[in-house]
């Protein structure tokens, strides 16, 4: 990836910055963008990963579908699983009740 290609994806996300790591970041994000893996963006708060995932959809083969953000640490611990990928019911006690209060 050329340097003016990494600008070009700077820019077009609001990314200032110029450092290697960062530059080696977006590199890394473009190569996996088009593959079907799955990827885990770590990192502080702050640092950055909504703005990664949102580079890596965007320049994905499914970057005409929607893109939904999901805030993980706002779901209660022993359930995002369910959560995110669903449940059979009687899987643990209450789902129901549970449904209800996240959608409130």
């Amino acid at each position: 990836m050329t340097n003016q290609e990494i600008q070009s994806i700077k820019q077009r996300f609001g990314i200032i910055g110029n450092a290697s790591a960062l530059n080696y970041a977006i590199q890394v994000a473009a190569q996996v963008a088009p593959t079907d893996m799955t990827v885990l963006i770590t990192g502080e708060s702050g640092s950055g990963k909504e703005s990664f995932s949102k580079i890596i959809h965007a320049l994905s083969p499914r970057k005409h579908g929607q893109f939904i953000a999901i805030n993980c640490g706002a779901i209660p611990e022993g359930t995002i699983d369910s959560e995110l990928f669903g449940h059979e019911k009687g899987a643990f006690t209450g789902p129901m009740k549970l449904a209800r209060a996240i959608l409130k």
